[in-house]
């Protein structure tokens, strides 16, 4: 059963809320990449004229939106369309919250659905 989870700013729960960084566009672009990276999963393309990195692993694809708000301000959205037999909203839940850990370990934090 397929699932789709979508992160933005009005989000009523805390991982789906876009996700605000002190960074640039590229820096921000590269450590998602290399997180990409670890976990195994396939870029399958980056689009910097629409700020979009397209990547995918079995049974799920993630749309990853990255703006520059101000040059040190930097936010994250995703989109995630996930098709497993079980545990869908868990297995993308649990990938977000990886993605955002690691994230966080390079860039400070600066909050959630800052531009409401």
């Amino acid at each position: 059963m397929a699932k789709i989870v979508e992160t933005n700013e009005r989000a009523q729960e805390e991982i789906l809320q876009t996700h605000y960084y002190k960074t640039s566009y590229e820096k921000l672009k590269d450590c998602y990449l290399d997180i990409l990276d670890r976990l195994h999963i396939s870029v399958i393309s980056i689009d910097d004229n629409y700020l979009e990195i397209y990547a995918e692993k079995p049974h799920m694809s993630i749309q990853a939106k990255i703006i520059e708000q101000t040059p040190v301000e930097t936010s994250i959205d995703f989109y995630i369309d996930a098709e497993f037999l079980f545990g869908n909203k868990n297995k993308i839940y649990s990938l977000l919250t990886t993605i955002y850990q690691e994230l966080g370990k390079s860039f400070e934090f600066k909050g959630l659905g800052l531009h409401k």
